[in-house]
Order: structure tokens, then C-alpha cells, then sequence
């Protein structure tokens, strides 16, 4: 409704000058019949022609509501699969299996501020400590990681991007499940790079990176990119090109990845 009354105030003086053509023209069609007739098809098409504009805009505001909307429910859906996967864990370790609880859930965002030609690139999001999030929470989106998140106030947040040459995410080339350390290295946007593999774990162009899940920042299992390319680098580890799944420059909606028990996990691994 907003953007709607900014749109009209916009566009508040065609709209005095539509009225004021309005009456000149209600005044000079009174005259005779011929001139009803021309007036009555150059109405026509200026009625249509904001008609349109007014459906166009009409179309914009509900596709923006079903959006926001259907991002609501993906939030509600992925919550519900952690808790689903919380669930046959805990009936998986009953039954004697040893499966990692996830216990996380997700915090919806939205991106108000981005970049993507720095070599230490920041993003904000509008959801601070009022909603839950923390120093160090892990943020990803559909397309996979995004970034950590540096620093929080009241109602929003910085995250350290996916594309800062600070940040080091522990990943895992997924079928081997050998895991490695990823990172940017400031050049393309589109491309990490992976090293720590080994030269004996097999692996090929097209495959997939995801997190490792070692760490309370981001669960295991989401995906990062697929494999580019790779060559040997001294003589024992490969050095992966990785293609990101995620593309920076459209980033709109994010979700924060919340982890329960995190004080007492720090307060754990701070103790070594």
C-alpha cells in the first residue's frame, strides 16, 4: 500500500493535468456530434492506456504479497524438516545408530544492503538481537551459504559475505565426505576455491561442495557450489575451483541459522 501512495504522489501532476483535460474536454464535446465522436475515440485509448498501467501496477503489489507470502511458508517448511530430521535422529540413536541433532532453525531475512566488488564484502540484513540472532550465526539462502554474521543491533545485522577473503568455512567435497577449507580469493564472484582435499580422494568436475557440518555455524549438508576445475598443489592436496550455487547479485531473502545450546557449545569449545 505504501509503495502504491508513493506511486500516486509520483505521478500527482499528470494526474491534475488528467482531471483539468478532463473538464476542457467534457466543455469543448458539447458542441457537436463529430466532436463527440473524435473526443469519444481519443478517450478510449487514453482510458485503456491507464487501464493497463493501473493492472500492471494492480498485478506488481499482489505478485509482491504472494512472494513475501510464499517465503513465510518456506521458513515454516524448513523448520519443520529440522525438526522432522531431530526426530529420526533421536529414533535412530534409539535403535543404535550414532546421527548427529541438527536443533536449529531458521530466522527469515531480508537483504537491505550489499556487495559483491570488494575483496572484503559486508552484507545487512533486517533482523537483529530483538529477533535472536547472534554474533557468529551462520546465514544461507535457497542457493546455499552466505555468510556469518559480525555484528548485531537491536532491529539489524552485519554478515561477513560468502566474498570476503577473511572468511573460512569448513566443506567437504560430498561424496567422499573428505572435508576441506573454503574460501574466496577475491577475484570472481561467481567462484570459491577449496584446498585441504587429498591427492587419493577421487573427485570430478560437476560434484558437489556442502558444509561439513563441524562447526555450530552452519549445519551439515548445504550445499556451496559444484566443482569447476582442480589441479595439485604441493604435491599432496588438490586445489578446487568451486562454482557457487548462490548468486550474490540477486540476493533478496536469507535465513539466519539458529543453534540451539550455542553458549554451552562455545562455552565447551572454549574451554580446550
Amino acid at each position: 500500500m505504501n509503495s502504491f501512495i508513493r506511486l500516486l504522489q509520483r505521478f500527482s501532476y499528470i494526474i491534475l493535468f488528467a482531471v483539468l483535460l478532463a473538464v476542457s474536454l467534457s466543455m469543448y464535446i458539447n458542441t457537436s456530434y463529430y466532436q463527440k465522436a473524435k473526443v469519444g475515440a481519443a478517450t478510449g485509448v487514453i482510458t485503456g492506456f491507464f487501464s493497463e498501467k493501473l493492472h500492471n501496477i494492480r498485478s506488481y503489489m499482489d505478485i509482491k504479497r504472494d512472494n513475501v507470502k510464499l517465503s513465510l511458508e518456506n521458513v515454516e517448511l524448513r523448520n519443520e524438516v529440522e525438526r522432522l530430521r531431530e526426530v529420526i535422529g533421536k529414533c535412530a540413536d534409539t535403535a543404535g545408530y550414532n546421527l548427529a541433532d541438527t536443533s536449529i532453525t531458521l530466522i527469515r531475512a531480508m537483504v537491505v544492503n550489499n556487495s559483491v566488488s570488494h575483496r572484503q564484502n559486508f552484507i545487512t540484513i533486517n533482523i537483529g538481537i530483538n529477533d535472536g540472532a547472534y554474533q557468529g550465526m551462520g546465514v544461507i539462502c535457497d542457493g546455499g551459504v552466505v555468510g556469518v554474521i559480525a555484528a548485531t543491533s537491536p532491529n539489524y545485522s552485519t554478515v561477513i559475505s560468502l566474498l570476503n577473503t577473511t572468511l573460512k568455512v569448513s566443506a567437504k567435497h560430498a561424496k567422499s565426505g573428505v572435508f576441506g577449507t573454503l574460501s574466496w580469493n577475491g577475484y570472481n564472484y561467481q567462484e570459491v576455491e577449496l584446498t585441504d582435499i587429498p591427492l587419493h580422494v577421487g573427485i570430478s568436475v560437476g560434484d558437489t561442495i556442502a558444509t561439513s557440518g563441524f562447526s555450530s555455524i552452519f549445519p551439515k549438508d548445504i550445499p556451496i557450489g559444484v566443482i569447476k576445475d582442480f589441479y595439485k598443489k604441493d604435491g599432496s592436496f588438490y586445489n578446487i575451483r568451486v562454482q557457487l550455487l548462490t548468486d550474490f547479485r540477486a540476493l533478496n531473502y536469507v535465513y539466519a541459522v539458529r543453534v540451539r545450546n550455542i553458549t554451552e557449545i562455545n562455552q565447551i569449545e572454549g574451554s580446550r
